[in-house]
């Protein structure tokens, strides 16, 4: 079985940048207060958080969108 075989379904990309960017507001805030709380530094969480929130954010895209091309545990309704 090929899991990346055209599917019966499929989600829109904005989908995709909606899930995204709603778990990145998530974790952006976790690395801001953890880079925050071990540097003492709230410049230093910022900066961190901010960098994490660009890489991160695009990573999710490509990883949601491939996994959307996997059939594998999804059924149709």
């Amino acid at each position: 079985m090929f899991i990346f075989k055209k599917p019966k379904w499929h989600e829109k990309a904005y989908r995709s940048v909606i899930k995204a960017v709603s778990w990145r507001v998530t974790v952006t805030l976790s690395n801001f207060a953890g880079a925050w709380w071990t540097s003492g530094s709230w410049k230093a969480g910022i900066a961190f958080a901010g960098f994490a929130l660009v890489m991160n954010s695009i990573l999710y895209y490509f990883h949601e969108r491939a996994w959307n091309k996997a059939d594998w545990a999804k059924e149709a309704t």
